[in-house]
């Protein structure tokens, strides 16, 4: 087992390891270590990557893991988080008064359900458990709205505490 307690960086804030990852997945000596979304919380976790390494991390309290993260330099791991449902949601009308208060029941409606959220571009985006819960969002959600389902790495808007 390869034990792991320390994350070198990450492929999408740091540009040198952003370059050596694209080299060493070209030459075939990159694995991935696939962890969902609610287990980058976690500071201890056994897997196996794809090329086959056990993994053991344990990381200090207070540091979570990331997609993107490079974990070991010599085999080059990085995390790569799994894809999973989520719910998209953007506003029809630019009135910019009405979005003021559509955003306000759209983030209330989310928040009662401690959901974490994206924002980008005019969409509000959070993790689904079910493709179901799709239409008790269609309920709760106020008219004007949009709603697209789509499978995705749901990366959240800072860091987050959820009841999922």
């Amino acid at each position: 087992m390869l034990a792991i307690s320390s994350v070198v960086g990450n492929i999408f804030s740091n540009w040198r390891l952003a370059e050596k990852y694209r080299r060493q997945k070209a030459a075939g000596r990159c694995e991935r270590l696939f962890v969902s979304r609610m287990e980058l919380e976690r500071l201890r976790l056994r897997r196996r990557t794809d090329g086959g390494t056990d993994v053991g991390l344990v990381l200090e309290p207070g540091r979570r893991l990331h997609h993107g993260d490079v974990l070991a330099a010599a085999r080059f791991i990085v995390v790569e988080q799994l894809r999973e449902k989520v719910l998209s949601i953007s506003i029809k009308n630019h009135d910019a008064e009405k979005m003021v208060g559509l955003a306000a029941l759209i983030g209330h409606t989310i928040g009662n359900r401690h959901r974490p959220i994206a924002v980008d571009r005019g969409t509000i985006s959070f993790p689904i458990l079910d493709k179901s819960e799709v239409e008790t969002f269609r309920k709760l959600l106020p008219a004007g709205v949009r709603l697209k389902l789509k499978e995705q790495v749901f990366l959240p808007a800072g860091e987050v505490h959820t009841h999922e």
